[in-house]
Formats: C-alpha cells, sequence, structure tokens
C-alpha cells in the first residue's frame, strides 16, 4: 500500500457555522496538527463557513472538501423516532440549487428555533431567541441550546437536554429526500446517506432504500460514523459495493459539543474511502 493511500481523512465535521465549537479555520488547523490530509466542512445547513475552510487550508496545505448536512423529511419511513440525514460533498457552494437548499433549510431552522425558544421561556427557561442569535448566529440548533440549559445548570449532560427539548414537539419543516438529492446534484454535488443507522430501518429495509435512493440521485453512504458498529460497517460497506456506491465516513465532530468525538479518531484514510477527493470545485455564480 503506498503512502498517498494511508493519508489521513475525516470528511464529516461541523464548526460554529452551525453547531459545532471550533471556527472553520481553527477545524482546519485541528486538521493539520492531526495530520489530517482532507477535511470535509459538512455544516447543517449552510455553506458559510466554507470560504473560511478554504482559506486557511490553502494556508495550510489541507485539502478542504466542500460539504453539507440537511435533516430530509422521514415521514415515509413510518412511525417512530427516525432520522434522515444526507451529505452533500464536492458542489458548486454559489449555485442557484445550492442557495435554493440553503435558504429553504435557514428559513425552517429559524421558524422552528423561534417557536422553540419562545416556548421554553413560556416554560420559565431564561433562553431567549436574540440571546441565541448573539451567542450563536441563526444558524444554530437543538445542541446549542442544549448546551446553554447545561451551563444554566438545568441538565448534566447534553443527551438528556435535548431528549427535553425534543419533547416539547417543535419540529421544523423538511424536504423530500428527493428534492435534496436533485438539488445537490444541480449544484454539481455528490449526495450521500449520512449514519444510516439513523433511520432506524433493517439492513434488508436499508437496502432497498438505498436501491430506490440510488435512482433519483444518490451517490453514496457513509459507511464510517461512531454510532456504527463493526456489524454494521461490513454490512454497509457491502450495500455500497453492491449498488455501486461511493463510500465515504466521518467522525462527526462536533467540538465540546460531543465532547467524546475527536476530529479524526475513526483513523480513516484514503485506502477506506471511495468518494473522490481530489476533485476541484469550480466556484462560480449562476
Amino acid at each position: 500500500m503506498d503512502s498517498l493511500s494511508l493519508q489521513k481523512v475525516d470528511l464529516h465535521c461541523h464548526s460554529t457555522a452551525s453547531d459545532g465549537t471550533l471556527t472553520p479555520s481553527e477545524l482546519v488547523e485541528l486538521s493539520a496538527e492531526k495530520g489530517i490530509s482532507h477535511v470535509a466542512l459538512t455544516d447543517h445547513d449552510t455553506v458559510s463557513g466554507l470560504e473560511e475552510a478554504f482559506s486557511k487550508g490553502r494556508e495550510l496545505g489541507v485539502n478542504v472538501i466542500p460539504g453539507i448536512e440537511v435533516t430530509a423529511d422521514t415521514s415515509f419511513l413510518g412511525e417512530g423516532k427516525r432520522e434522515l440525514h444526507i451529505l452533500g460533498y464536492h458542489f458548486n457552494p454559489t449555485s442557484d440549487a445550492m442557495r435554493q437548499l440553503t435558504e429553504f433549510f435557514r428559513s425552517s431552522r429559524i421558524k422552528r428555533n423561534r417557536e422553540l425558544c419562545g416556548k421554553l421561556e413560556e416554560l420559565g427557561y431564561p433562553v431567549n431567541y436574540n440571546s441565541m442569535v448573539s451567542r450563536y448566529g441563526e444558524n444554530f440548533g437543538k445542541p446549542n441550546i442544549a448546551r446553554v440549559l447545561i451551563d444554566l445548570g438545568y441538565y448534566r449532560d447534553r443527551e438528556s437536554a435535548i431528549d427535553f427539548l425534543s419533547s416539547l414537539g417543535v419540529k421544523r419543516e423538511k424536504m423530500d429526500y428527493r428534492d435534496v438529492l436533485q438539488l445537490i446534484r444541480e449544484a454539481g454535488g455528490i449526495p450521500v446517506i449520512a449514519h444510516p443507522v439513523s433511520t432506524k430501518l433493517s439492513y434488508s429495509d436499508l437496502y432497498c432504500f438505498l436501491k430506490e435512493a440510488k435512482e433519483s440521485g444518490l451517490g453514496g453512504v457513509e459507511v464510517y460514523h461512531y454510532r456504527h458498529k463493526p456489524a454494521d460497517v461490513r454490512v454497509f460497506r457491502s450495500m455500497a459495493g453492491e449498488l455501486s456506491l461511493y463510500v465515504t465516513g466521518g467522525s462527526d465532530f462536533h467540538g465540546i459539543n460531543k465532547p467524546c468525538i475527536s476530529l479524526g479518531f475513526l483513523n480513516l484514510t484514503l485506502s477506506d474511502i471511495s468518494l473522490p477527493l481530489n476533485l476541484s470545485v469550480t466556484i462560480r455564480k449562476t
């Protein structure tokens, strides 16, 4: 195995542009410190941190992959606590399609956050929407609110705080996964199903879903993720091979918002990933 294939990669990371705690520049700096040659910034619903990350990547010799993570509608999957997250890679951040995608989720997130903060205030929690925006920006999420609740002493850990927030029943509008796939494709990108265990589908049902999603433009599967057990990794990698889908993976790093998850801790290298990582992205306004 040549030295190139042993270069370290992490294709799932979040910055302060969404619900991470490192700035895009700090994330790239940490990547360089850890010897990670390829890192993807995949903030939730936004590409606002990419330009800063690209600049720091050029300075430090880290290949920064343009990325995003969005949450698609799961009503078609049936009842239960199911999630369907879609990652996009190698798209043009300034394309009309990417602007359409991010604007939909920006508006949806703002509406949800206003309602959620309002409900918290009604219940007596000192969590004001404007103060959250001042602290985190308008793209904050439940993990940011959970951090505030923990800092105020209401909860001891992230999981219990987020469970409480979810119990309030404030949901945001989500886009059909086929529309998400199409917009990422139109932006020149490659759409990937993130941490498929979150769908709560059986292996056989997941295979059928991936096969159907590929017909709608799906390009890959996140095989490696901290929530995946070794058996999951084997099965998901096999599914990707059978369906001719790219294999990706990443830590899902959020900084102190996920204190047990360190950048690059999965020790992935180029040999583990089949997603092309050296594509040049033409950033142009369309």
